[in-house]
């Protein structure tokens, strides 16, 4: 089967946030990045919250002034329901500044424009063929006779981690947590709130947040304990997950939800995208450059180790919340998970 095109790194039909920042970073290192993007039905985000942290690797990539123009929602104030008396906590005094209620779908948009004008490639597919390594170079069939060469590749599928499946990798999993999302319009009538409100329930935990033009509101459980007619609608979708060991041939790894899926309650999963993105493409670079393969192991044992803190993490926040101690959501919870 002839080849249609070569490229020095081939990011595996992603085109979110993480991969995105990888394919930036390769770009700006003067190599040729093919960015695949699979033709699905898309869902419209409802929203997404970042921490005042998402200003450094937006900045790194050159787009903050872009986001603040965009009209995302500055959030000062969060009012919090978790573990004892309510409260609320004003960003003014938060030395990252405050937060951001984002349209996703806006965000997303602005994003993969930012890395079509540097020069990054982009091509729409549907479904992966086959993948292979021949005399050390990846040959990555599309279908309908379409077959891209590459020297290294990136899983950025998100939490179907579709090449890292497909290569062999062990996937560990610590929940099945899921999240049941509505968007609801601004009323006009009355004054914008731009608080954000999360509140923990006997089943799981909620919160409010204000976007563009209206509020998104989000249900946070597991999917056992969704209602029957709403279980039958839900994907298996386990928010915890990490890839945990690569197994067969290199020259490959997996960026963003493909690496590391986090629970949206610690608020770090758009920073953490967008920075280990990056990371990973100034590792790239660095083999590609040198043929040293010691960039890659530095990026893959960071980001174990940064997952581990967060799980630590996470289950000091969950502990916090001891109201319904025998309610199978926090029982799960608060049980230590191995790392």
């Amino acid at each position: 089967m002839p080849v249609d095109s070569q490229f020095d790194v081939w990011s595996v039909i992603g085109a979110g946030p993480a991969g995105l920042a990888a394919a930036s970073r390769l770009v700006d290192d003067g190599r040729a990045v093919l960015i695949l993007d699979r033709a699905t039905a898309r869902s419209r985000w409802g929203g997404v919250t970042f921490t005042g942290a998402i200003r450094g690797p937006l900045s790194e990539l050159g787009c903050w002034e872009a986001f603040v123009r965009a009209g995302h929602v500055a959030g000062y104030e969060r009012q919090c329901a978790w573990g004892g008396e309510p409260r609320a906590e004003n960003a003014l005094f938060q030395p990252e500044g405050p937060l951001w209620h984002v349209d996703r779908d806006r965000f997303d948009a602005d994003l993969r424009c930012a890395v079509h004008k540097r020069g990054a490639a982009f091509e729409t597919y549907r479904k992966l063929e086959s993948v292979r390594l021949e005399n050390g170079c990846w040959c990555v069939e599309l279908g309908c006779g379409r077959v891209v060469e590459a020297r290294y590749l990136v899983d950025a599928t998100g939490r179907q981690r579709t090449l890292s499946r497909r290569l062999g990798a062990r996937i560990e999993s610590h929940d099945r947590l899921v999240g049941l999302t509505a968007r609801v319009a601004r009323n006009q009538a009355t004054a914008e709130v731009r608080s954000m409100l999360l509140q923990a329930t006997p089943f799981g935990w909620w919160y409010a947040a204000p976007i563009p033009n209206g509020h998104v509101l989000v249900l946070f459980t597991d999917a056992d304990l969704t209602p029957f007619e709403l279980r039958r609608r839900l994907r298996p979708n386990r928010r915890q997950q990490r890839v945990h060991r690569h197994r067969g041939a290199e020259g490959w790894l997996a960026v963003g939800d493909a690496c590391a899926s986090h629970d949206p309650l610690c608020g770090w999963g758009g920073h953490r995208a967008l920075a280990n993105g990056l990371r990973a493409g100034d590792a790239i670079a660095s083999l590609l450059a040198t043929g040293n393969s010691r960039p890659i192991v530095e990026y893959r044992r960071h980001c174990r180790k940064q997952y581990d803190r967060y799980l630590r993490g996470l289950i000091h926040r969950y502990s916090l919340e001891r109201r319904w101690p025998t309610a199978p959501f926090w029982e799960r919870r608060h049980h230590p998970i191995s790392l």
